[in-house]
């Protein structure tokens, strides 16, 4: 009895493990199978023979995780060889399916839009259910505008209900225009509110207005603005007329707005007001000095008083503005930064407990702004000044665990390991740029999408991803596109990866570094990389409103002056050659400044007379102080930006 019980226990074992290694085996064979068939329907299908993706489509075995993508596919190639209700079979059984898949919102609007196409009265209530099951969604929003539509297509026979018909089609195309003023349907939703009929409101005008303002249609945009409140689009007016070129009406508006009306104007459109007002001032030293005689007491008062502090008070009289500007706006916008610019004055005076009282309260009030991690370095280094060792040393660690691709990462770095020099990197390690995440239960998808370019549909899935959207730029050789991308993704991140993660090699790529490398002479490539990036974001076709061009961004006459003296190609974008001169021309200014490359790097952004001219008007003790003490503030930011590059390049590579 023992003995059968025993055989039937490894019996069931037995079967149990063959029946695993069974299903595994199956699930195995699907996924490969899946994508050898994916693959070579794909090929068809870019070269536009749907037909076959057609067929090759449909051979992506039911267990494959590329399934519903096929489907999906099977549906485009459905569309393109006119086949709509097929289509919508295919569409429908992706929506229905009992797997959920991240490419059901998208076959759902497809589906909804090929029903509507066909008059299909089911159409309704599937763009119905996108607005109720994806609310945040690109597919609830263009919902709105297609259901428009349907009220619009079909309208009852009576007057009661012809009217109400209206005012639902009126209150999707407002719902559309309130979420995408700027949307490819924006425009013709407008048209079909103007074939309503219906009684525009003070909002409603406003609300076209906004929207043709959006899509560049600055005279429609007026057209609309004269039918509104000036209260409520003072701002909307100076925006519009300072597009139209009309600066003297765009000023006119600007000043009645600021002084009458900014108290209930969201404070982006009073800061781009501004914005406008002092860019049409010659100078734009005039224009802040005229804003700020205004006597603003509402919103945009703070950013007028901001500016002055900034760029037109003295350098001796920068403290007490900031001051004045921080007791009377405590919690306001620009406070953080008023705070700082007070704690560094106390800072370069070397009254260290001030500045460091100053600093403490800085990090509790405004514990993350982009002042933080300046006041947390500078916190480090007056804990040294004050013999406090290890305080200082956990203030630079702090800086680069919290900060890590900022300028004072770079500067908390040298503080810690003196040893290592001002720069430690002197070489990259190319790394190729891959798709910017790992395999996951959450993107398994998607990775193998992106794994056989099947861009347009990884493209759709994750419009939101910037790091996504950066990476299929790339793969586009879209590169300027990719890197700006790839910085606004990083930029939103609370909390920064560590630089091994793959999504930092978009934000900063390695391209013309083999150039660069060759050309480099002394100097520091990877510092030649960053100017690059910084000047033109390998753009070689980038030119300035002041005529600087290709990747360096030399000036003309720079350029030519370079070219003679060491016999280069004359052609002023063309890659090597534009690097060659850069070098040259930046090893020029570092040998004139005493081989420094901070100095250099100064002179490459604000002349080489003004750098020489700072060293004997500014009262500095190190580099630190040099620095934040260097009068423009586009090149003192430069400065930051270069050598901020530098050292996450370093670290990525």
């Amino acid at each position: 009895m023992r003995r059968r019980r025993k055989y039937d226990f490894y019996l069931v074992v037995f079967l149990t493990i063959l029946t695993v290694g069974y299903f595994t085996y199956n699930h195995m064979s699907a996924e490969s199978r899946g994508v050898e068939n994916y693959s070579e329907a794909l090929e068809a299908y870019k070269s536009s023979d749907y037909e076959k993706a057609y067929e090759e489509f449909a051979k992506v075995p039911s267990g494959s995780t590329l399934k519903p993508s096929a489907l999906f596919r099977q549906a485009r190639c459905a569309t393109n060889m006119d086949k709509k209700e097929l289509a919508i079979k295919k569409y429908n059984r992706i929506v229905h399916s009992s797997v959920k898949s991240s490419i059901a919102p998208i076959s759902e609007y497809n589906m909804a839009n090929l029903m509507f196409e066909i008059q299909d009265k089911g159409a309704k209530k599937h763009f119905k259910k996108i607005i109720k099951k994806y609310p945040t969604s690109d597919y609830a929003v263009a919902s709105n505008y297609y259901l428009g539509l349907i009220e619009v297509s079909n309208p009852p026979k009576s007057e009661r209900g012809l009217k109400k018909s209206k005012n639902r089609a009126f209150i999707y195309f407002k719902n559309y225009l309130e979420e995408a003023p700027d949307g490819r349907f924006a425009l013709k939703t407008i048209d079909e509110i103007k074939k309503l009929g219906v009684q525009l409101t003070n909002y409603d005008n406003l609300l076209i207005a906004k929207s043709y303002y959006a899509n560049g249609e600055y005279t429609k945009a007026k057209d609309y603005l004269s039918k509104t409140t000036l209260a409520e689009s003072w701002s909307d007016f100076a925006k519009n007329e300072y597009k139209l070129g009309n600066k003297e009406k765009a000023n006119y508006y600007a000043e009645l707005g600021l002084k009458k009306h900014a108290s209930n104007t969201p404070n982006a459109d009073v800061y781009e007001v501004i914005d406008n007002y002092i860019a049409s001032f010659p100078q734009r030293r005039d224009g802040i000095i005229k804003l700020n005689s205004l006597g603003l007491t509402s919103t945009g008062a703070d950013y007028a008083a901001y500016l002055n502090c900034n760029e037109v008070v003295a350098s001796n009289l920068k403290e007490a503005c900031y001051r004045t500007l921080y007791e009377k706006y405590p919690s306001g916008q620009f406070s953080a930064d008023s705070l700082f610019n007070i704690f560094m004055a106390k800072y370069l005076q070397k009254k260290y407990y001030d500045a460091q009282r100053l600093g403490f309260l800085h990090l509790k009030k405004f514990p993350d702004v982009n002042s933080s991690p300046a006041v947390t370095y500078y916190m480090g280094k007056i804990a040294f000044k004050l013999k406090h060792y290890e305080s200082s040393n956990n203030y630079y660690k702090q800086v680069i665990a919290k900060y890590p691709d900022s300028y004072y990462a770079f500067r908390a770095n040298y503080n810690l390991y003196k040893d290592d020099g001002l720069y430690p990197f002197l070489e990259l390690n190319e790394k190729p740029v891959v798709f910017p995440y790992k395999k996951s239960l959450d993107n398994n998808l998607v990775v193998k999408l992106a794994y056989l370019k099947d861009y347009d549909l990884v493209e759709e899935l994750c419009k939101k991803d910037k790091f996504i959207q950066s990476w299929i730029a790339y793969e586009k050789e879209n590169y300027t596109i990719s890197a700006v991308l790839a910085r606004k993704g990083m930029e939103e991140l609370a909390v920064k990866p560590s630089f091994e993660d793959l999504r930092w090699r978009l934000v900063y790529p390695m391209h013309y570094y083999d150039i660069v490398d060759k050309v480099k002479g002394g100097n520091n490539p990877i510092i030649l990389e960053a100017i690059i990036k910084e000047e033109s974001h390998f753009n070689p076709f980038a030119k300035s409103s002041v005529g600087a061009a290709g990747l360096m961004q030399l000036m003309p006459a720079t350029y030519n002056e370079v070219v003679k003296k060491h016999n280069l190609p004359s052609d002023l974008n063309a890659e090597t050659a534009n690097i060659t001169a850069g070098s040259y021309y930046y090893s020029g200014l570092k040998k004139v400044l005493g081989n420094k490359d901070l100095y250099a790097i100064a002179a490459y952004n604000g002349g080489i007379g003004s750098v020489t001219n700072w060293f004997s008007k500014l009262i500095y003790s190190d580099i630190d102080e040099f620095v934040e003490q260097i009068p423009y503030p586009e090149t003192k930011n430069y400065v930051k930006k270069v050598l901020r590059t530098y050292w996450v390049y370093g670290n990525v590579y």
